[in-house]
C-alpha cells in the first residue's frame, strides 16, 4: 500500500577528511536536533559507512515536497553557521538526493529505532 500524503526522503551523503571526522561531528550535531524538532521532519537518521572511513549518510524524512524544502527549510539561519564550519572538512563536495517515499514494503522491528528519541 502507498502512502496517502507524499513524504520527501532525502539521502545526504558527505565524505569527510579523516582527521577531520569529529570536527564534523560537532559541526552537524546541533543541526541534527534543530532538523529532528521541525514539525515537518518524520525521520532523520545518521548512518557511517563502516568500510570507507570519513564516509556518512543522513536519511530524512519530511511530510512536505521538495520545493518547501528548498525554499523553506534550507533557508533556516541555522545552516548557515553549519557550513562555514563543515565545508572546511569534505573531501568533496555533499551529495544530495531527493526521492518521493511509496510507503510500499515498509517495515521495521522494535529494535531498529532503539537509542532513539521519539520526538513530538
Amino acid at each position: 500500500m502507498t502512502t496517502k500524503t507524499k513524504q520527501l526522503t532525502l539521502f545526504v551523503t558527505f565524505h569527510i577528511k579523516p582527521t577531520h571526522i569529529e570536527a564534523w561531528k560537532e559541526a552537524h550535531r546541533p543541526v541534527w536536533d534543530l532538523c529532528a524538532q521541525e514539525p515537518e521532519c518524520l525521520f532523520f537518521d545518521v548512518f557511517e559507512d563502516g568500510s570507507r572511513p570519513g564516509r556518512f549518510r543522513l536519511v530524512e524524512v519530511w511530510s512536505k515536497d521538495r520545493e518547501w524544502f528548498e525554499s523553506v527549510q534550507l533557508k533556516k539561519a541555522y545552516y548557515d553557521d553549519l557550513w562555514k564550519r563543515s565545508q572546511p572538512t569534505w573531501e568533496k563536495e555533499m551529495e544530495i538526493e531527493f526521492w518521493e517515499r511509496l510507503g510500499e514494503g515498509c517495515s521495521f522491528k522494535e529494535g531498529y529505532l532503539k537509542g532513539g528519541i521519539l520526538a513530538e
